[in-house]
């Protein structure tokens, strides 16, 4: 049966103020910082889902390499996408703050109308079919077979558009003068990827991003560009063409074919719609998950203190993350943009050290024979009174 889901909509508060913009009800500096809001709101949105993906991850076994494979580079898009907005925010003069647009979990993602809640969960295929699909669901999404065979709602994708016009149209004069001064601020990334067996189950390539895609915005031409890539990831290029600029498909196909355990490729022997769930295959083992409390809290295993402790680890891990991609993103002069390339990379190691943390979660768990979890709990600094 087709898995049918509404576009996921930007609330009407967001989508009033993102028009005002694009009507000129507001010009010049007052523009550019309503400019600067709305896209730390996309920030938030971005920097959401990673723990999200990143839970489920880390709930499964060796026996699902492939399914985990696949959502792992997801959440790193993800990261990328949240880079993207980052350097694009810098390119315009208003500072990203990463610190706020963290999170606690559950979340409710008020962004959108209705909000959605965001829970730390193991892995299922309702998961994906219930909360991953429909993080990703494009605005026309296509049900292609497994075998041969504008106005009010604005969607996220039509969000990120109605953002691109602003730039594309120069609504705001002057919007990018000091993006080439302030290029110290913006983080350069070729992130590498690992293969995927994707056409075949022989298939090796990495499927790199294209040269074009290196996260440096210096004008208007660089914004619509990688705007268009993060687009792109969630929904394709074109309702019938759902491939990304890679060559693999959006993100909701690429959850979609976890649901049917092959990847979604083109297919000519599909006369209409041209793809099928027919490349390479994703077995889902469902002994090859850790299953995990949801939205687990370090203070709810006090009575096991060696879970507790392993939870407290990830945490601060977790925060080493967030604090030093703050000060990536924030950097204050450009003698210091060495120090701000290396926070940016040692927030990418971090990220990869953390399926190591979290084994250590699960097996301190098992051997007390309760279950965890994977808190991503953030300690948010006071209010300032």
């Amino acid at each position: 049966m087709a898995i049918n889901y509404s576009p996921l909509t930007i609330n009407r508060h967001l989508d009033a103020r993102l028009r005002s913009i694009q009507t000129s009800a507001i010009q010049g500096d007052a523009a550019r910082q309503e400019l600067g809001g709305l896209l730390q709101h996309a920030l938030q949105l971005e920097i959401a889902t990673i723990p999200t993906y990143l839970s489920a991850v880390f709930s499964l076994t060796t026996a699902n390499t492939k399914v985990s494979e696949l959502i792992l580079r997801a959440a790193i898009e993800e990261m990328l996408h949240m880079t993207a907005v980052a350097n694009l925010m810098n390119a315009i003069g208003i500072a990203p703050d990463i610190v706020a647009a963290v999170p606690d979990y559950p979340c409710q993602l008020t962004i959108l109308d209705p909000p959605l809640k965001l829970d730390l969960r193991s892995f299922s295929l309702d998961l994906v079919k219930d909360l991953f699909m429909q993080i990703e669901t494009p605005e026309d999404p296509v049900h292609y077979p497994t075998a041969l065979v504008a106005g009010r709602p604005r969607t996220i994708g039509q969000f990120y558009e109605g953002i691109i016009e602003i730039i594309d149209r120069d609504t705001i004069p002057g919007l990018f003068d000091n993006a080439t001064r302030d290029a110290y601020k913006q983080r350069e990334v070729v992130p590498n990827f690992r293969p995927i067996a994707y056409l075949s189950n022989q298939d090796t390539d990495t499927y790199p991003l294209k040269n074009d895609i290196n996260f440096r915005i210096t004008g208007k031409a660089s914004a619509v560009r990688h705007l268009r890539w993060v687009v792109g990831q969630g929904e394709g290029t074109a309702p019938f063409n759902p491939l990304t600029a890679e060559g693999i498909p959006a993100h909701f196909y690429r959850f979609e074919s976890i649901i049917k355990q092959r990847f979604l490729v083109k297919d000519e022997r599909v006369k209409t719609l041209g793809y099928s769930f027919s490349g390479g295959d994703l077995p889902f083992d469902e002994a090859g998950v850790h299953e995990f409390r949801t939205n687990a809290k370090t203070a709810d295993f006090d009575a096991y203190p060696t879970v507790s402790r392993q939870m407290t680890r990830f945490n601060g891990y977790y925060a080493s993350m967030i604090n030093a991609l703050q000060q990536a993103f924030n950097c204050p002069a450009p003698d210091q943009q060495a120090q701000a390339k290396a926070a940016y990379d040692d927030a990418m190691a971090t990220m990869q050290t953390m399926p190591n943390v979290a084994s250590a979660i699960i097996q301190s768990a098992q051997q007390k024979g309760v279950k965890a979890g994977i808190p991503f709990e953030f300690p948010k600094p006071p209010p300032i009174s």
